[in-house]
């Protein structure tokens, strides 16, 4: 592989790290990490005079989560391509399970408010989800091609 294509791809892992890490910042100081917080953001609460979401209103959020996040992941397991065989092999099923983790996390938000509140869980499991493996992904990634950069220099 080219060397410039190893730059691109380090500064591709460090920026889709910072994208993960301020999305999780966001996530939580706005939903919060806990069943009962979830729960208040989408269903609402009387006492903090707080709405429920509307299904039109989630899907103005969705939707461009859906386009950045199957973007997102598909670039990185796509530049996995450029990996040894043995990473590939290991990343195979975490790429799956990114995706995965992605289209719960944006689509249990509808069936919560729907009256699926068993989804609440569901939606913590795969926020965490997709923070740990996407930044496992990117970890691996980076890697390589930190690797592959100062071997050209050598």
């Amino acid at each position: 592989m080219h060397q410039s294509y190893r730059f691109a791809i380090a500064y591709f892992t460090v920026f889709g790290a910072l994208l993960l890490l301020s999305g999780a910042v966001l996530f939580i100081s706005k939903l919060g990490i806990s069943y009962e917080s979830v729960s208040m953001f989408y269903l609402g609460d009387v006492e903090q005079f707080s709405q429920p979401k509307s299904s039109y209103g989630l899907l103005e959020t969705a939707l461009p989560h859906i386009g950045a996040m199957g973007l997102f992941i598909f670039v990185t397991a796509h530049f996995m391509l450029f990996t040894s065989k043995k990473e590939r092999q290991k990343t195979v099923l975490p790429a799956i399970i990114l995706f995965m983790a992605a289209l719960l996390d944006i689509g249990s938000g509808f069936l919560v408010v729907h009256g699926w509140t068993f989804f609440i869980g569901v939606k913590i499991v795969a926020f965490l989800t997709l923070q740990i493996v996407g930044l496992y992904l990117l970890f691996t990634l980076f890697k390589h091609a930190l690797h592959g950069i100062t071997k050209y220099q050598n």
